[in-house]
């Protein structure tokens, strides 16, 4: 009976020696850029396809910034450097890839639960995520962001094998000075890194993507109201604003018949509250996708850009932004604001051709 409890004692001993030491292993090199986002040599780019739903969630908890950014990709280009440089709060950017309303009113309620520093919120809107039918992401888990603590998070990225591969996987890249199964997509803020290259035809394979047909979730709209509502109640100043898309994504919309839908849903949304427009046919988003630096790819806006925006929303540094970039929207301008929209198409040269031909040598 000794004997048994000896080698019961020896096996569970060293059962829980080796546990921690893979959790230690991948904690320390945190393949999935969760625990602390370290830059060391060993670990700066991360596992391809890390799921910034899960890492995003645990570094809002971390970092408990003042302010923050939601939205779809296209947010994670508002720097959270630019936001504490312009108006001293620290931010974090919790922009997610086809982030829907709803994911964004749960991402807001689960940074005002672990977040007691919160002050300001921007909300970036794009129009394709409004769709009745818009499928939500794979890798959203609301478990996540209403369990206290989440164990299947843990597991899976402390304890689990594959994680224990991964952390190999991203030791060997970073000491190799290659990118098999590495890449460095996100910064320790949660914004874009803008010094990702992207894979040949980016561009071509948005245009397959875009709507050719549209109906407006009524559900989505709602939940941009309660996301009003909870900063409210919650005393937090929030900016919402539209994205500066570029003029070829804003020609598929009229080319697919959906630009009724669009002008109706920016008039629903100043229903609900003022928005910051910086789409239109304007010098900018008619700009060349290869030499100005205006855009990352045909769907994103540079930082630059970013930048630009955040002074028009806090009226900061006024005169380095073009006159014609960001229009406040309300109940009272929106349907001047959108008649010069229809006006201003007309400047545009490549208009009514095949976006696609366009595309390619813009």
């Amino acid at each position: 009976m000794k004997l048994y409890k000896k080698w019961t004692t020896i096996t569970l001993s060293l059962t829980a020696f080796a546990l921690f030491t893979v959790a230690a292993i991948n904690y320390v090199i945190d393949p999935y850029g969760i625990y602390h986002f370290s830059g060391h040599s060993y670990n700066y780019n991360k596992i391809i396809d890390s799921d910034p739903y899960r890492s995003k969630a645990f570094q809002v908890k971390k970092y408990q910034p003042e302010a923050i950014v939601l939205g779809t990709s296209r947010a994670m280009r508002l720097n959270p450097p630019s936001i504490e440089s312009l108006t001293g709060e620290n931010a974090y950017n919790i922009g997610l890839s086809a982030a829907t309303p709803y994911i964004d009113f749960k991402y807001l309620e689960y940074a005002l639960k672990v977040d007691k520093n919160l002050k300001t919120v921007y909300l970036g809107l794009d129009f394709e995520v409004f769709e009745k039918n818009y499928s939500t992401h794979a890798n959203y888990d609301e478990q996540r962001l209403t369990s206290f603590l989440y164990t299947q998070d843990l597991f899976a990225t402390l304890l689990s094998e594959s994680a224990l591969k991964d952390s190999r996987k991203v030791v060997m890249d970073n000491l190799n000075n290659t990118t098999k199964y590495t890449e460095h997509r996100y910064l320790g803020d949660g914004s874009f890194d803008e010094t990702l290259v992207y894979p040949p035809n980016t561009n071509e394979s948005t245009l397959h993507v875009m709507p050719t047909s549209f109906q407006l979730s009524s559900d989505s709209m709602l939940y941009i109201e309660k996301m009003k509502e909870l900063c409210e109640q919650n005393d937090l100043s929030l900016y919402i604003y539209i994205s500066p898309v570029h003029a070829i994504i804003l020609e598929t919309f009229w080319q697919n018949n959906l630009w009724n839908e669009y002008e109706d849903w920016k008039r629903q949304l100043v229903d609900i509250a003022p928005v910051w427009d910086f789409s239109g046919y304007h010098e900018i988003s008619m700009s060349s996708l290869k030499k100005e630096g205006n855009y990352n790819d045909l769907s994103h806006f540079s930082k630059k850009m970013g930048d630009l925006m955040l002074y028009r929303m806090l009226n900061k540094e006024i005169d380095s932004v073009p006159s014609y970039f960001g229009v406040y929207i309300t109940s009272d301008n929106i349907e001047e604001h959108l008649n010069n929209l229809r006006v201003n198409r007309e400047q545009w040269s490549e208009r009514d051709k095949n976006m696609f031909e366009v595309v390619a040598s813009y």
